[in-house]
């Protein structure tokens, strides 16, 4: 498949992300491209954009691009962790409010 097939397969509003991205794309093994479109369809932006970066005659931003990527998995891990906490002291709130709401009402 060419640019130009992709282009008009896919329409204009795709033009000029084929236009920048599609080169690199159409270098892809059928199974990396695979693994690709699955990482970015469930969200997995940053995997999904290392596969491009080895995808590039010259692939010097991809070392930089892991650290990168590293580094936004560790945040989201410790945002993860930040959130879980808040739920679990919530929830403790709450049995504590419950408890107290059934004392003073003399259940």
């Amino acid at each position: 498949m060419t640019i130009e097939e992709l282009k008009s397969a896919l329409g204009e509003e795709a033009a000029k992300a084929i236009t920048q991205f599609g080169p690199t794309i159409l270098t892809m093994s059928e199974d990396t491209l695979r693994k690709w479109i699955d990482y970015v369809f469930v969200g997995r932006y940053i995997d999904a954009y290392a596969l491009y970066l080895k995808a590039l005659p010259t692939s010097d931003l991809l070392t930089e691009w892991e650290k990168e990527g590293a580094a936004w998995k560790a945040d989201n891990k410790a945002n993860a962790e930040r959130i879980e906490m808040s739920g679990i002291i919530a929830q403790a709130l709450c049995r504590a409010m419950l408890t107290i709401v059934l004392l003073a009402a003399g259940f």
